[in-house]
């Protein structure tokens, strides 16, 4: 990762992570839930969970997730710390937008020749796993399900060495 992103990187998670941005009401914990996606480069199904913390400013959530996620021939973990503004509409969908810092742990050690070698430049001996982290953007829709619980569809665009694109749909109880 380049110098400058990762400094930048730094101070976006230092600032997600101030107790000094986090007034007293609207924010604590509000639920969890699953959720399930595709990724693009790498390609992957994946798998996780989210945890939402719930506003530090009017309209504005912290919403932490990690996902694993199988495929082209690599394994994946990733830790997101997103922040998003829920916009205020008058329908029953509430759209999002936001970015997320986001940790990749990739796993080649299965097949060196495949993820790692494409975008790592991996050869057999130093085939083991690289962690990158990077910044995403973030775009979703919410909606309220029956008994309080909420849908999610989330679309997911990365800016580094992170999933270029990540699908997801999640429930939060």
């Amino acid at each position: 990762m380049k110098p400058m992103l990762m400094r930048i990187t730094a101070l976006l998670l230092a600032l997600l992570l101030s107790p000094s941005l986090v007034p007293a009401a609207g924010f604590g914990w509000q639920g969890w839930g699953p959720r399930v996606g595709i990724s693009s480069e790498p390609d992957q199904i994946l798998g996780g969970a989210h945890f939402d913390f719930g506003e530090f400013a009017p309209r504005v959530r912290f919403q932490p997730s990690a996902e694993i996620g199988f495929g082209d021939d690599v394994t994946s973990l990733t830790a997101n710390a997103m922040v998003s503004y829920y916009f205020p509409v008058d329908a029953s969908v509430t759209p999002y937008a936001g970015g997320q810092v986001t940790v990749a742990f990739y796993d080649f050690k299965s097949n060196c020749e495949g993820f790692g070698r494409k975008y790592f430049g991996r050869n057999e001996r130093d085939c083991d796993s690289e962690t990158e982290i990077g910044p995403m953007a973030v775009g979703g829709i919410e909606m309220p399900l029956s008994g309080g619980s909420r849908f999610l569809a989330e679309l997911n665009l990365g800016f580094s060495d992170t999933p270029d694109i990540r699908v997801i749909a999640g429930w939060t109880f």
